[in-house]
């Protein structure tokens, strides 16, 4: 599930390492017209409990429901059900300061592992779906990060975690570079305090990306939310490619008491993903938020990307879909939509 919060800002982050600059020789641009011969989407609504409290769905191995629920008293945040028999398996993470409860939720489903990010008291879960679905008694607490980032991930190093660095930022036009790493690297629960002063708060307009892992490839995808910039690492974050396009967004910005935001109008470019051994897809928007519009009323594409990112094929959604899960056979998708009065519905996404 994308973010789009845009009120608080990183005050402590971990060790800093990998640059958030690339040769420009590892560039490859998309070409516009990946969007107009996109493949249409036949679309089908699944069938599945009445969940008052739900903000988004996610499906695995097609048979088990995830539901992000939204904040409610004395409620889970994280649910699962038999989608056979609707039947609820588990929940976690109730709404609470107390021991394993969380205040938000951001999700992200990569693999078999389902990351819950508080970014209110600056802590994430990750949950193995495997274990979820053969132990009735399973937990997972949540590890402190002690940053605001709305994006975390678990490293390939098992005792540690890899965060979007929302202070990595520059810009031509305004003339500012903080010269900040892409990614933070720390260890789970420590407590490090950033030791860089950075002229201009950026997390308005710096974060809210994806950062998608596949580490038997060696393989760290980052997935800008506000430009049309995907970034392939290895392992140990050294760069490898960036991809470019299909758009070409000229964004504008403002500064208002040394924090940088956008003027007006907010661009909006990759949203969400999903991954299966193969490939890597992510949903795509390609134009600007303004005022009176709601992302609803934007349509999305899903970019399919082999593992060393290349190109393999479009789909045209023709709607905005704010969730997306890959079925077992790959060739269909499992999204989050609206019906008519502004509530959730699971649908199934299947090109032609």
């Amino acid at each position: 599930m994308k973010k789009y919060v845009y009120s608080f800002i990183i005050g402590v982050v971990g060790c800093l390492i990998c640059s958030c600059k690339h040769n420009k020789n590892d560039d490859f641009s998309l070409q516009e017209n990946i969007k107009t011969n996109a493949k249409h989407v036949k679309i089908d609504t699944i069938a599945i409990p009445e969940l008052i409290y739900a903000e988004l769905f996610l499906v695995y191995h097609d048979s088990v429901l995830i539901v992000l629920n939204k904040k409610h008293e004395n409620g889970f945040f994280i649910e699962f059900y038999d989608l056979s028999h609707n039947k609820l398996i588990n929940k976690f993470y109730r709404l609470g300061n107390g021991p394993n409860e969380i205040l938000s939720a951001f999700v992200a489903l990569n693999g078999n592992l389902l990351t819950i990010n508080d970014y209110v008291k600056g802590q994430v879960a990750f949950l193995n779906l495997d274990s979820v679905l053969v132990n009735p008694s399973y937990i997972s607490l949540p590890i402190r990060h002690f940053t605001s980032s709305p994006t975390v991930s678990q490293y390939y190093k098992a005792n540690q975690l890899i965060i979007e660095n929302t202070n990595c930022f520059e810009d031509d036009e305004l003339g500012i570079n903080n010269n900040a790493p892409r990614f933070i690297v720390t260890n789970k629960g420590s407590d490090y305090v950033e030791k860089s002063n950075f002229k201009y708060s950026t997390r308005n307009v710096a974060s809210d990306g994806d950062i998608i892992t596949n580490y038997a490839l060696n393989k760290i995808i980052y997935t800008y939310m506000h430009k049309p910039i995907i970034e392939i690492y290895d392992n140990n974050l050294k760069g490898i490619k960036r991809i470019l396009g299909p758009d070409k967004m000229l964004t504008q910005y403002r500064i208002v008491d040394n924090e940088i935001i956008f003027n007006r109008r907010i661009p909006y470019t990759y949203l969400d993903f999903c991954i299966n051994k193969d490939y890597f897809f992510v949903t795509y928007m390609g134009d600007f938020l303004v005022g009176g519009k709601n992302m609803e009323d934007y349509p999305l594409w899903i970019f399919k990307f082999d593992w060393n990112g290349n190109f393999v094929d479009s789909y045209n959604m023709g709607q905005y879909i704010s969730s997306i899960s890959i079925s077992n056979d790959g060739k269909s998708f499992f999204g989050t939509g609206i019906n008519i009065e502004k509530n959730p519905i699971l649908l199934k996404l299947t090109p032609l």
